[in-house]
């Protein structure tokens, strides 16, 4: 199973481009991406300022204040402060960015979920902000709905995440509930999850032909569809390691889970290959600024929206 956060429009917002080629096939995000091979910038706005909303903000703000914001930005991106940004320094900054909006979804979540406001969110409530209903169901139990047989995942992760047992989820449980990737003492849940869905034989661990699921080719067909041919590449190159055949435990970490940082350094490589007008593989601000727009529409900024939240341009972060 695939770690699913839920998230709302506006975390949604900051990962779609981590979710895109998940979702959608890398190949298909590539063409939107890269169009006869020409970089689109505005795909990085429509797909990650698309929350109407956030383009409002975006747009009321002056060049003067943006490009002050801006270079605030700049300043904290420089972790080593010599005046330059690398490669390194750029891939840190865009985790955290992922890490912070993921945290601060989780924190509004937790306001929506806690309908009585005593500070923890319980079963029953999760249920209520689900499905408007309480699930009553035991282990040994089938739900007619399927959607609703998938709550019984959630279930067990909740029940996971609660670590003193109370009544209910703390807000750092409740985090660990909703990112359980973000949580070391949840790590041993998400590859057990992971396991009982696609493990079929019980041997601990997944084969390529469990990797595929249910796939099967069809006999008068020559040869696998394309989107098969990029799932066995990514088991063999992205996830299989030790090139046995086989996820084990950890590789398959590694599939469930979302890889910020994978992403977060190519898009490092991407605004420096870009952007660098002298060939030292590292940007000034002189260059950032020559490529506002760029900069602007890239990971490094989530989209210019960095600019509207003063966690990342006040002095103190």
């Amino acid at each position: 199973m695939r770690l699913d956060p839920r998230p709302t429009a506006a975390l949604a917002v900051a990962m779609m481009l981590l979710l895109c080629a998940a979702a959608a096939g890398a190949g298909q995000a590539e063409e939107l991406h890269y169009p006869q091979g020409e970089h689109r910038a505005d795909y990085d706005r429509e797909a990650l300022l698309g929350v109407q909303e956030d383009v409002d903000e975006y747009v009321k703000l002056s060049p003067e204040e943006q490009q002050k914001r801006l270079q605030a930005i700049i300043k904290k991106i420089d972790a080593d402060s010599d005046g330059f940004l690398t490669e390194g320094e750029l891939s840190q900054w865009i985790q955290m960015s992922f890490k912070h909006y993921a945290m601060q979804e989780a924190k509004q979540q937790f306001v929506e979920y806690d309908k009585n406001g005593d500070g923890t969110v319980t079963w029953d409530e999760y249920n209520i902000q689900m499905y408007d209903r309480v699930i009553d169901f035991d282990d040994n139990t089938a739900l007619d709905d399927a959607e609703e047989e998938s709550f019984r995942q959630d279930k067990k992760r909740f029940e996971k995440a609660n670590q003193d047992s109370g009544p209910g989820l703390s807000l750092e449980e409740f985090i660990a509930f909703e990112h359980p990737e973000e949580v070391d003492y949840m790590t041993e849940f998400v590859i057990q999850e992971a396991l009982e869905e696609h493990d079929k034989n019980g041997d601990g661990f997944v084969s390529l032909e469990e990797f595929l699921g249910d796939y099967r080719r069809d006999p008068t067909a020559n040869e696998d569809p394309e989107w098969i041919l990029v799932e066995k590449d990514r088991f063999v190159n992205d996830y299989d390691k030790d090139s046995d055949g086989r996820l084990d435990p950890q590789e398959l970490l590694s599939w469930v889970v979302p890889n910020n940082q994978g992403i977060a350094q190519e898009e490092a490589a991407h605004l420096i290959d870009e952007m660098d007008l002298n060939g030292d593989k590292k940007l000034s601000a002189e260059e950032v600024l020559e490529s506002q727009d760029l900069f602007l529409t890239s990971e490094a900024t989530d989209y210019g929206r960095q600019l509207q939240d003063d966690y990342f341009y006040h002095d103190e972060l």
